[in-house]
């Protein structure tokens, strides 16, 4: 398991929700637009790359999301479905290599 998790922008809403337990699984958790390093004018290939240079998991509810791990020189992302919701699901995207 990665030691961060990136939240993507899309999903910031139920981060606070979610806050303490993402706080027992990671040492950081890092939302986008948020945080200094992801502002939110970032492209998603962009936090990929930030992702596989700092350890990162990322949290996100866009279903095309591991698409631009791949654009960013990825080979291998494992993509779990963490929870429904009514509107969308919300994924977690791990690096493999």
């Amino acid at each position: 398991m990665a030691r961060q998790v990136v939240i993507d922008r899309d999903i910031l809403g139920w981060v606070d929700e979610h806050t303490d337990e993402l706080s027992r699984k990671y040492q950081n958790v890092l939302p986008v637009s948020k945080h200094p390093d992801l502002p939110q004018r970032n492209s998603d290939v962009e936090n990929a790359k930030y992702c596989k240079q700092n350890d990162c998991d990322m949290i996100t509810g866009d279903t095309t999301a591991h698409t631009h791990f791949f654009e960013a020189g990825i080979k291998s992302v494992r993509i779990t479905k963490m929870e429904p919701l009514k509107d969308k699901d919300i994924y977690l995207i791990h690096i493999e290599e």
